[in-house]
């Protein structure tokens, strides 16, 4: 896919900063956003202006006989009482600041979707590098069971289950295959580029996660999240765009002024008139009410927003606890016991005092822990990584390995059109 020169990843050792990096540069929903804050700029441009005057050229008192006829250039200015001109530019400046911080909650849910990929492909690539040490050990066990088959020594049914374990971890390894290569395409398109390789990837998923807190975190969606900051500048819009209408009550004055000349005087002529609508019907009592209405609406909104963002929050902290414990019992007994069994019991086999059964039902146990080890490290990183997409990168990312979000949020530009949408 093409993108700009500046826009590019290294060949090795890519780290998540870096594609954080060209998300924020490639990523069209983030553009796209930033396009958004250039609409607002022109709307709240045009909101500032003055009404144009009006030119008009006009006869009258023509006789059918063509005997007297007045002529007269005129001009019509509105002139604008009231704040109703202060209060229009009130309001397509809010909706601007509500543009503005609609980029950085985008940029958030873009951030967390890189991150959340980047995660998937570590954990992918980390199981199928397990499952190939797995097969090669299955695959030894096998041929230990043929040559004793060959020797009739043992039964057919021996041969049969290392083999089947075999078919079943390939079958496996395939699967992790399909599923790392479609996390890798779905991050290239992501960042509108090609697919991006895990052997890439400089990071590893971490066999001990950190624990992480939860008031900290709970206090940082409530005070910083973007999508609370947009509720904020909604809001405010809102409030805007109910005194904006109610400006719009008090009429323009529409002052005008011609110069001309009649024919029944043989002279020249001026007139000046004023003129304005009066608000006798129309007092813009409906459009009151719907601002009103949605003013309350905004509000009620944020704090919907809240709610789903913490209660979302817990969830995934929920499934981040839970899979951290579970890996430390797993990690920290269950794989050195089994370790233990498998190498004691393996060390019998061949002094001839355990049968090969036994053999491998401990082969089996070891497997099975060795890649419920990793299934649950995997799965805390791609809870870490949607913690991060509801907190922000810095939850994730340490402070020397990349630029953090914060910055990029206060430094927000609005295109002018000067910038190639690609």
């Amino acid at each position: 896919m093409a993108q700009d020169d500046a826009a590019t990843l290294p060949t090795t050792s890519v780290t998540l900063a870096d594609l954080l990096q060209l998300a924020e540069q490639t990523n069209p929903e983030l553009r796209s956003s930033r396009f958004a804050v250039g609409v607002s700029a022109g709307q709240a441009w045009q909101a500032g202006l003055y009404p144009n005057p009006t030119a008009s050229v006009r006869s009258g008192e023509i006789g059918f006989d063509g005997d007297s006829s007045n002529t007269i250039l005129g001009v019509t200015q509105p002139i604008v009482i009231g704040n109703r001109l202060r209060a229009a530019v009130a309001a397509a400046d809010a909706e601007e600041a509500a543009k503005l911080a609609e980029v950085a909650r985008v940029r958030r849910e873009v951030f967390g979707r890189v991150a959340e990929l980047h995660a998937s492909v570590l954990e992918r690539d980390a199981q199928i590098k397990l499952v190939d040490e797995l097969i090669s050990v299955a695959s030894k066990t096998l041929s230990i069971a043929e040559t004793r088959f060959e020797a009739r020594a043992v039964a057919e049914p021996d041969v049969i289950r290392p083999r089947v374990e075999v078919y079943q971890l390939r079958a496996d390894r395939q699967r992790l295959a399909q599923e790392l290569a479609a996390a890798e395409k779905q991050l290239g398109l992501l960042l509108r580029t090609d697919p991006i390789g895990a052997d890439r990837l400089i990071a590893q998923i971490p066999l001990m996660p950190e624990p992480l807190d939860e008031e900290v975190l709970v206090s940082a969606v409530k005070l910083a999240h973007p999508a609370l900051i947009v509720e904020d500048r909604e809001i405010e819009a809102a409030a805007a765009s109910l005194d904006r209408i109610r400006a719009e009550r008090v009429p323009d004055l529409n002052v005008s002024a011609g110069i001309g000349y009649s024919d029944e005087g043989d002279q020249g002529i001026a007139e000046i008139g004023v003129g304005a609508e009066i608000p006798l019907w129309d007092r813009r009592q409906g459009d009151i009410m719907s601002a009103r209405f949605e003013l309350m609406q905004r509000r009620q909104n944020k704090v919907v927003t809240q709610n789903r963002l913490l209660s979302t929050l817990a969830e995934e902290l929920g499934a981040y606890n839970a899979a951290r414990d579970q890996l430390a019992v797993i990690r920290d007994q269950v794989v050195p016991d089994a370790q233990r069994a498998f190498d004691q019991i393996d060390e019998s086999y061949r002094a001839g005092r355990s049968s090969f059964i036994e053999l491998l039902d401990a082969q089996r146990t070891l497997m099975q822990s060795r890649r419920t080890q990793i299934e649950l490290a995997g799965r805390a990183c791609v809870a870490r990584a949607r913690i991060a997409a509801i907190c922000g990168m810095d939850n994730l990312v340490t402070q020397n390995q990349h630029t953090t979000e914060h910055a990029h949020m206060n430094t927000q530009t609005a295109p002018d059109g000067a910038e190639e949408d690609r």
